[in-house]
This record gives C-alpha cells, structure tokens and sequence, in this order.
C-alpha cells in the first residue's frame, strides 16, 4: 500500500498505565498496550515513566507517534501492533502477505478476484478475512496462479 492511501493516525490519547487510544484517519480506533515494548526494547523503556509517557503525540502528518524521550512508532507499526492485539491477526497476515508480494490494493485485488474496497478492508481490519481467501493467499504463496 503506497503512502498515500495509507490509513494515517489522526489522535491519540493516553490512558492508564503504559496503554494509549489511537484514531486512525480511515475511521478505525483502537486501545493499545505498550507495556511488553517498553519492558523488551531500551528506546521504549522511558515510557514507563508517566510523565514521559504521556507526552505521546502524533507528527509527521499522521505518520509517525512520537515522545519527547525521542522513542518514536511508525503507524503503520501502531496499526499491526493493535489489530495483534485486538485479535486481528488474520488482518496482519494478510498485509504481510500483500507487503511480501508489493501488491498494490489493485493488484491484490485482481489477484484473488475482490474489490479493491474489499482488499483495503481486509488490510485496515474493517472486516474480518474470510477462510478461503486466507487459503487463497497460501496457495499463491506456494506458486499457484490466479485461473483466468
């Protein structure tokens, strides 16, 4: 997905703990914990400190969460993070597989006979990935073509 039709953070808010709310641009909110990230990586480790944690603000556009710490997420990274989190990861392994082929939302698209609405949905997490089209993301993974 290039950036331009990358769904970008429009807010974010802190709540308890090592825990923030973010509001994507596609209409898309969710509630993620940073605590394991602040625990298992030094950049992220000021992050426990409340008075750190809750300078999180969005830059960059959209792009990019970021702490006066300097400890900064990409938000395509927040995203994958809190569709894990949310129990999404169907979602997640789809946008792994379309990044690993650089299929652009058209070509994923045509590739397993979808809309390119449908193709985006499924990569934000709008919509939940139906079994065959997960089996039909292996089977290109191994190799097979798309029937004409």
């Amino acid at each position: 997905m290039s950036k331009s039709t990358a769904p970008r953070l429009e807010s974010v808010r802190t709540l308890s703990g090592v825990t923030l709310e973010v509001r994507y641009t596609h209409g898309r909110q969710f509630i993620i914990d940073l605590s394991a990230l602040a625990d298992e990586l030094d950049a992220f480790a000021p992050l426990k400190n409340p008075e750190q944690f809750v300078t999180a603000q969005v830059t960059d556009w959209g792009w990019t969460l970021e702490w006066e710490c300097g400890a900064s997420l990409d938000s395509e990274r927040v995203l994958e993070m809190a569709m894990e989190q949310a129990g999404l990861q169907a979602n997640v392994e789809f946008r792994h597989w379309q990044d690993r082929h650089h299929f652009t939302l058209s070509t994923a698209a045509d590739v397993l006979g979808l809309t390119r609405r449908t193709v985006s949905q499924y990569r934000t997490g709008s919509r939940p990935i139906p079994k065959v089209v997960g089996l039909a993301c292996r089977a290109i993974d191994m190799g097979a073509h798309a029937a004409s």
